[in-house]
């Protein structure tokens, strides 16, 4: 388990990489964020910074919500399209039954999501082309979109969900 830096997590989160071992695959690469879910569903940013600063930080607070599906077992998928990627996803996540990981899904109305996020306190919600190819930085066919809530000076974590399904106007998130 490799944060987007580069620091290597599997030691320190020895139960979620003993449960992503469990996924039907040789090997996986999914681009995602690990996320600390609050009581009111929503991400606790400074909490999971300081979590993650301890020894042997709390696992059951902790959450992966899946976005993307990159490698499957030495197959590079990043040359597929987006929604090919998702379904590939779901067909893993389903599979895998990993209970602290869950697949960011589609969401069809974006006004809806962001105030949702808003409210929660999310950072930014990034938006997709379906029809996209996976690139890394920046890119025409990705959007990000900051939430008002969030401080000025963000710290780099990108994705915006829920833990539960609560009503049909939140962020899909499916259980795998």
């Amino acid at each position: 388990m490799y944060a987007k830096s580069g620091a290597d997590y599997t030691a320190r989160l020895q139960k979620m990489a003993e449960n992503f071992a469990k996924l039907p695959a040789e090997s996986v690469i999914l681009d995602g964020e690990l996320v600390l879910i609050n009581p009111r569903g929503g991400a606790h940013f400074y909490r999971l910074m300081r979590e993650m600063r301890t020894r042997t930080p709390d696992e059951s607070q902790l959450m992966f919500l899946a976005f993307d599906l990159l490698h499957q077992d030495g197959v590079d998928l990043r040359g597929l399209q987006l929604s090919e990627r998702k379904r590939d996803l779901n067909r893993l996540c389903r599979k895998g039954r990993v209970s602290f990981l869950s697949q960011v899904e589609t969401f069809p109305d974006g006004d809806v999501l962001l105030d949702y996020c808003n409210r929660f306190e999310f950072e930014d919600v990034v938006s997709k082309r379906l029809t996209s190819h996976y690139s890394s930085g920046p890119s025409r066919h990705w959007l990000k979109t900051k939430c008002k809530a969030w401080p000025a000076i963000t710290p780099r974590v990108i994705g915006c969900s829920r833990a539960t399904r609560r009503s049909l106007n939140s962020p899909k998130i499916r259980r795998c």
